[in-house]
């Protein structure tokens, strides 16, 4: 979303400027884990300066000091304003707004798969005459065989599916740091109802090279991404178990709709533009249900509220319920 225009970011600094709101603090303090090339920082300080009213801070985890020096550049105006560390334990526990935009789904899977009335680990090996190859094996962990036991009983096989036991390791490193505010998470994903339908018998794991996607997920090793959809019904449980409350989930068109969407949009490109121009494309893209209107979605968790409030991102729509 943030490769589409400034738009993106700059209804996005509306929520962050409630959750400010909202903690009631002097100094404005946000973490940014999976900040990409950078844009979204880019494009959230600028518009957050316009309209913030106190300092602000804003913290960059990245581990790749490579992909660190493309973020310094992209953003050389903000430097004094912003700073970088390698993880997230460096940072001093506080009150925080914490955002991650696509992070989630890159995270390591372990791919599972149904045969015989059991779930087996799939397991890659190499022969000298097929090359790598996927074989299936007992769970590699205590931990994955016992989120294994609690999957649907009455998942029909074949079936295969992904466990992302990272995003709890994730989102307790979180809780560790934020002692009160806030969690978003944007990402491409699921229930858990939807996550194990059983038309998504296959999974979702994917491979992406250049602008191509298929399912050769062994094919140019090193060369391609891996992603897979997240499940946010897991993010949801195991944030409780952090200490984490959810306030809200919802497909990103309704999330960004609520986010005083009209004003955002002419501050940003104004209400005069042709039909088929790339400004029009730039909000298209960001709330069409043919793109990451739907295919994205977005859920904000809080911790050391008192009362949880209703947030102006989900005043359109808010399914929670349904994780």
């Amino acid at each position: 979303s943030p490769h589409t225009g400034p738009l993106f970011g700059a209804l996005i600094s509306r929520q962050l400027l409630e959750f400010h709101e909202i903690l009631g603090r002097d100094k404005f303090s946000l973490i940014e884990m999976g900040a990409g090339a950078g844009y979204l920082a880019r494009d959230i300080m600028s518009a957050l300066e316009e309209k913030a009213s106190t300092d602000i801070e804003y913290i960059i985890v990245e581990p790749n000091p490579n992909t660190a020096l493309i973020q310094q550049g992209a953003l050389e105006t903000f430097q004094e304003k912003i700073r970088w560390v390698r993880t997230v334990h460096e940072i001093k526990p506080a009150a925080y707004c914490l955002i991650s935009n696509e992070l989630l789904d890159a995270f390591p899977v372990h791919l599972i798969q149904k045969n015989g009335g059991v779930f087996k680990e799939v397991y890659i090996d190499f022969h000298e005459d097929r090359g790598l190859v996927e074989t299936p094996g007992k769970p590699s962990s205590a931990k994955l065989a016992a989120y294994i036991e609690e999957l649907p009983e009455d998942i029909k096989e074949p079936y295969t599916t992904e466990v992302n036991l990272g995003v709890k390791a994730w989102i307790n490193d979180v809780a560790q740091v934020i002692s009160k505010g806030f969690v978003m998470t944007i990402d491409y994903g699921y229930t858990r109802k939807e996550y194990f339908a059983p038309f998504r018998n296959m999974g979702t794991l994917l491979a992406y090279r250049g602008q191509t996607v298929h399912e050769d997920l062994l094919a140019r090793p090193g060369e391609q991404d891996l992603t897979a959809h997240v499940n946010f019904s897991d993010l949801d449980r195991w944030g409780k178990e952090a200490g984490f409350s959810t306030i809200g989930y919802a497909p990103q068109w309704a999330f960004l709709g609520g986010l005083d969407f009209e004003d955002v949009v002419r501050g940003i490109i104004g209400s005069d533009f042709e039909p088929f121009s790339p400004k029009l494309a730039m909000i298209k893209s960001l709330i069409l249900p043919q793109g990451m209107g739907s295919t994205h979605k977005v859920m904000v968790q809080a911790k050391g509220l008192e009362t949880i409030p209703t947030l102006k991102g989900f005043k359109i729509k808010n399914f929670a319920g349904r994780l």
